[in-house]
């Protein structure tokens, strides 16, 4: 088996501390490329040399004070700043380049690293793209007739964490024609507001998604309704519950939704799937879940 070397750009949370090596979950760039035997993890790279050194020390590899050459980069440094973390590593012409989501905090650096990067692949992570029963659930609802309406709950700022929800929209649904911009909360980044806003789709149908506060609590949660079903997304997204209509015993003449079924997801393992895939492009040319190309919406950007 070919081994890769890794180096990941920015030493934070999602890069290394968001679990440790004991964990039975992985949540951390860190541990799934560990984890993964085709993947060899060389070290951190962080401005802040000293998270770096913990980083790696918590990981057992090395810490940089310079960016080394490696076959895959993974960025994990603040949205701001993936457009100059993207440029650093581009002139190495990587096999591969592991970009966090969002792709960047504004359209015109989204532009720039689509520059950058011709000829380099890149993997975006929207996490729940990787989990398989999401993958299966986007599959289910192509049988389940036209999408009608739906609701969605986020926090912590509409390109942060309100991309997640409009990347799992665009997958269920398709794609959006346009954004009606309601209201919004400076809840987190000064830069980047919780918005609440009404989609329209290009096939039909609206969605309103609605900001919360969260210095209040942490919520994602969506709900779809198609002609044939209505699904639930809850809990982050650890749970889906599928409700299909029958006609109701009780009253006659009525379609009823009836739950038909409750689906525990792998979520804490979307960052295994990622790395497996990253490596079956490598090796054998597997399409990419979350390609650059396929993960922008240029809409919410129109603020």
């Amino acid at each position: 088996m070919k081994k890769y070397n890794v180096v990941i750009i920015g030493a934070g949370q999602v890069a290394a501390w968001y679990d440790s090596p004991e964990s039975k979950v992985i949540h951390s760039h860190a541990h799934a490329v560990i984890k993964n035997p085709a993947l060899n993890l060389l070290g951190f790279y962080d401005i802040d040399s000293n998270r770096a050194m913990e980083s790696a020390k918590k990981w057992g590899v090395q810490a940089f004070n310079y960016i080394p050459a490696a076959d895959i980069f993974v960025i994990c440094t603040p949205d701001e700043f993936h457009k100059e973390s993207v440029q650093q590593v581009v002139g190495f012409s990587p096999k591969m380049i592991v970009l966090e989501k969002p792709i960047a905090r504004k359209f015109t650096d989204v532009e720039r690293i689509l520059e950058l990067t011709k000829g380099i692949p890149v993997q975006v992570n929207f996490s729940r793209r990787f989990v398989p029963e999401f993958q299966k659930l986007s599959l289910e609802l192509k049988e389940c007739g036209e999408y009608l309406t739906g609701s969605g709950l986020y926090g912590k700022g509409f390109i942060h964490n309100g991309s997640h929800m409009i990347d799992l929209l665009r997958q269920f649904v398709g794609e959006i024609a346009s954004f009606k911009f309601l209201d919004e909360i400076n809840d987190f980044y000064t830069d980047d507001t919780t918005k609440t806003a009404i989609l329209n789709f290009t096939n039909g149908g609206m969605f309103f998604v609605q900001g919360v506060d969260c210095r209040l609590y942490t919520v994602f949660e969506m709900d779809l309704c198609f002609e044939q079903a209505r699904v639930q997304i809850i809990e982050g997204g650890d749970i889906i519950k599928i409700y299909k209509p029958e006609s109701s015993k009780k009253y006659i003449g009525y379609e009823m939704l009836s739950i038909k079924s409750e689906v525990y997801t792998k979520r804490d393992m979307a960052m295994v799937h990622l790395y497996e895939n990253v490596y079956e492009y490598l090796s054998c040319g597997t399409a990419l879940l979350s390609p650059l190309e396929g993960a922008i919406e240029k809409g919410m950007y129109n603020t």
